[in-house]
């Protein structure tokens, strides 16, 4: 009873914070999740972006922007996917995924 109510609750609040995401993260969900807590196809290690701190994520957004940045998963994607985010969409989803509770 208790593992089906705090799945239920972490439902929801995945669902509310999906609510909350700012425009630029709508795309990130596909691959990330709508917390930021889902492997993404081809990353290593199991890791997720949920948590990651801002100045990681401003340098990784940037650098996939460029088309530089490579850790380790289908860069490919991500330099698509970040090729026409302005400068302070990159800084708010920075901001925005920065407080996004890592996975346990």
């Amino acid at each position: 009873m208790n593992k089906l109510l705090i799945l239920t609750l972490l439902g929801a609040m995945s669902v509310a914070m999906a609510a909350q995401a700012p425009a630029a993260f709508k795309k990130c969900m596909a691959c990330h999740g709508a917390n930021g807590q889902k492997v993404a196809p081809g990353a290593k290690g199991g890791v997720t972006i949920a948590g990651l701190s801002k100045d990681k994520l401003l340098k990784d957004l940037k650098g996939y922007k460029a088309g530089t940045a490579d850790n380790g998963g289908a860069k490919a994607i991500m330099y698509s996917q970040m090729k026409n985010v302005s400068e302070a969409d990159i800084e708010v989803l920075a901001d925005y995924i920065s407080k996004l509770p890592s996975k346990k």
